[in-house]
């Protein structure tokens, strides 16, 4: 019998390792896979019951003692009893129960957590554990087929099937040290916590978030990848923390106006270096710029950020730093990142202000306090000046606002509103773009400002 062309191609597409995704879908895949996945069940005290508002957790309604429950996923990590979930999924918590694929049901004790990454060890006492096998996430690829397995809207296991859509997306917003991989599977309130994989059967992601208007699937979900969540459970397990890096540098996005006035596009602009800190003592300075580290490029301040949390306290990386036009190579040993504190606005406002809309359009400013900058006062009543963003979850700049100082221009340090002015009014002349420097509760960030 003579075959077509056609007939010759889904043959061969067929034989091999994953040939059953032609000839009978993904229903081997699924039965291999689906017991490694487990339903979550959280009690909660009424107060603690939110959930962040990309989270798909799945709380329902309270019960009549003031208590409310959660639904949410989970996968199992080890034949031992081990569970991986999302820290939303369970936190603050006062029982939890996991569900295993065969119906059986166990009390679990919470291990440990850790919010920068939103992820929680859970333990069980069970046997016959089938625990996923993890993928290198770091191979996966845009467009490659993935399935989603959790426990949506608390209806029980349910498989999507979708594609990669995007590798680390960054300005999301869901957690302190974003790397996602991003699907269009749909995955829904009570997905937090499940399994994405592939079509070799392995876990390639911990599905975390959806982006959604309607709490729905809008088809834009994100799985923190393997290697990053199977890190964060070893150092759990381990030590009851996660261990990372800390450089010591305040990061700020380089926008188009502070590329103006850099001379710089891409990179992570330091707006300031910690006292005593690794940075401080292999030379970094404010308003340099990383342009690599350890031979990976940094496009952004959110790839150096993620570089410097997956590397270890006492490792030695190498930053490619351009400063002035010129680059240069710092061997820097990192210190542990301590635990970061909430800063408090302390600042006065004096009550006359002095306007220089020729300087800075639509700004109110003084001298500071001791002649140490220039004060904000007033910016565009409720409006900002300027473009500087900083999306890394802590503290967020757009432009100048009312309460920061301005410490310098140029970078010159500037004590008042003359030497400021002195400084502007050289850009002006140069037709070049002014970048501030500005204190704002107590952390440094820069500003560009282009002519007006």
């Amino acid at each position: 019998m003579r075959l077509s062309p056609r007939a010759v191609l889904f043959l061969a597409m067929s034989s091999g390792g994953s040939g059953y995704l032609f000839a009978a879908g993904y229903a081997d895949l699924v039965e291999k896979t689906v017991p490694g996945v487990v339903r979550i069940m959280t009690t909660r005290m009424a107060q603690n019951a939110g959930s962040p508002p990309v989270s798909i957790g799945f709380p329902s309604s309270g019960t009549p003692k003031g208590r409310v429950t959660g639904e949410g996923s989970g996968v199992v990590f080890s034949d031992d009893g081990y569970i991986l979930t999302n820290q939303h999924v369970v936190e603050g918590a006062v029982r939890t129960r996991v569900q295993l694929f065969d119906g059986r049901e166990f009390d679990a004790r919470i291990v440990a957590s850790d919010a920068p990454i939103d992820i929680a060890v859970l333990k069980i006492e069970a046997q016959g554990l089938k625990p996923l096998i993890f993928a290198d996430s770091t191979k996966v690829r845009v467009g490659e087929a993935v399935l989603a397995i959790g426990n949506p809207f608390g209806v029980g296991t349910t498989v999507t099937q979708g594609i990669v859509s995007a590798l680390s997306p960054s300005k999301l917003g869901i957690a302190g040290d974003e790397d996602y991989i991003q699907t269009d599977a749909a995955v829904n309130p009570g997905n937090s916590g499940g399994a994405l994989i592939n079509v070799n059967g392995e876990l390639i992601g911990i599905n975390t978030a959806i982006l959604s208007t309607s709490g729905g699937s809008n088809g834009i979900g994100f799985a923190l990848p393997a290697n990053v969540a199977k890190s964060v459970a070893e150092d759990l397990l381990r030590d009851g923390k996660v261990r990372r890096g800390y450089l010591g540098v305040g990061l700020q996005q380089i926008t188009p106006d502070l590329a103006d006035a850099l001379g710089e596009e891409t990179g992570a602009l330091i707006a300031d270096v910690a006292p005593n800190s690794p940075a401080a003592k292999a030379g970094l300075q404010k308003g340099d710029v990383v342009a690599g580290m350890n031979g990976r490029t940094v496009r952004d301040f959110h790839r150096l950020r993620l570089f410097i949390a997956e590397a270890k306290p006492g490792a030695a990386v190498q930053l490619l730093v351009r400063r002035d036009g010129l680059e240069k190579n710092f061997w820097i040993v990192l210190d542990e990142r301590p635990t970061p504190a909430t800063a408090a606005d302390g600042s006065s406002q004096p009550e006359q202000a002095i306007r220089l809309d020729d300087v800075i359009p639509g700004a109110a400013v003084t001298d500071g306090p001791g002649g140490s900058g220039v004060l904000v006062l007033a910016v565009n009543g409720a409006g900002m000046v300027g473009g500087a963003t900083n999306n890394d979850g802590e503290v967020a700049v757009s432009g100048l606002r009312p309460g920061d100082l301005i410490v310098g221009a140029n970078k010159v340090a500037v004590s008042g509103i003359e030497a400021l002015q002195r400084q502007i009014a050289g850009s002006v002349a140069r037709n070049a773009a002014v970048l501030l420097e500005i204190n704002r509760l107590g952390t440094t960030y820069f500003v560009g400002l282009r002519k007006n």
